[in-house]
């Protein structure tokens, strides 16, 4: 604990005061950062894209590790201590901003084809950054971020349990999820109030079944988890015309009272599927 306090001691008398609003939890541990890059598997031919650089201590690490490394920083305030503490390395760019709602196609664009995420990122914004990642449409290969271990839980529950719900469907459709370490509170400056949890996202280049209409499956999984308690033949109404939906459950040998929370993700795919207008109109 003594190295963490002096990391915290040090920020304060160079007049860096940590925002809470901007959910800034640093870890200062390099050996552990050291590991988790190294469960990410990224050498030197990859770009990493790292949201919320901080102080800079994984950034360190991965500028190490990688080819060449782009890291977004919102807080303005830090970014010339985070340039000193990278300064001896060529290979980072760092970009102030908000990754929400800068142009991350341009922003990534030196990072090449099929590049990777690495990030401990702020905890108040989880849900939005990864939604920002995954509807992108850029060539990530790998997302592998820090997260409270509540989240972490979500991302990679099943069907029928707790923790599943729209982010466990979002992030299996589009990668599949891996705990690499969980990560205790008190290893963080300032420490946050929940555990964390480093989670291993390898990017799909397909959905996990073929899908006919994207825009009315995520309508119909909004829409099951957004009522969740209710079945789905009732959280879908003003979605899929009820007798389509009715004959849709049948077909797929579905309970006309199952509730979206029981259905795998290629499920959901084939529910949609079936509900799903052809061309023809039929």
């Amino acid at each position: 604990m003594k190295k963490y306090f002096e990391h915290a001691r040090r920020r304060g008398a160079e007049g860096i005061a940590y925002k809470h609003d901007l959910g800034q939890h640093f870890l200062y541990d390099e050996a552990l950062l050291r590991s988790l890059v190294e469960a990410t598997g990224v050498g030197k031919a990859d770009g990493v894209l790292e949201i919320g650089p901080g102080a800079g201590t994984l950034t360190q690490c991965l500028c190490e590790a990688a080819g060449r490394v782009t890291a977004i920083e919102v807080d303005r305030d830090i970014i010339p201590f985070l340039r000193v503490a990278t300064e001896r390395f060529d290979n980072l760019t760092i970009v102030q901003g908000d990754v929400r709602r800068v142009d991350l196609r341009e922003v990534c664009h030196g990072l090449g084809e099929s590049f990777l995420v690495i990030a401990n990122i702020p905890y108040n914004i989880t849900t939005p950054i990864l939604e920002c990642l995954w509807h992108s449409g850029l060539p990530i290969r790998q997302i592998s971020v820090m997260v409270q271990k509540e989240v972490a839980d979500k991302l990679m529950a099943a069907p029928s349990t707790p923790a599943y719900g729209l982010l466990s469907v979002q992030c299996q459709y589009r990668s599949q999820p891996a705990l690499v370490a969980t990560v205790p509170a008190e290893r963080f400056t300032p420490p946050p109030k929940v555990d964390s949890a480093f989670v291993r996202m390898d990017m799909r280049a397909q959905p996990p079944a073929p899908v006919k209409d994207e825009n009315l499956l995520w309508r119909m999984v909004k829409a099951g988890f957004g009522m969740r308690r209710k079945t789905l033949t009732n959280a879908l109404k003003g979605v899929v015309e009820a007798e389509r939906l009715r004959a849709a459950l049948e077909g797929e040998q579905l309970s006309p009272t199952v509730r979206g929370e029981a259905l795998s993700v290629p499920q959901w795919i084939a529910l949609s599927n079936a509900c799903a207008v052809t061309d023809d109109g039929r």
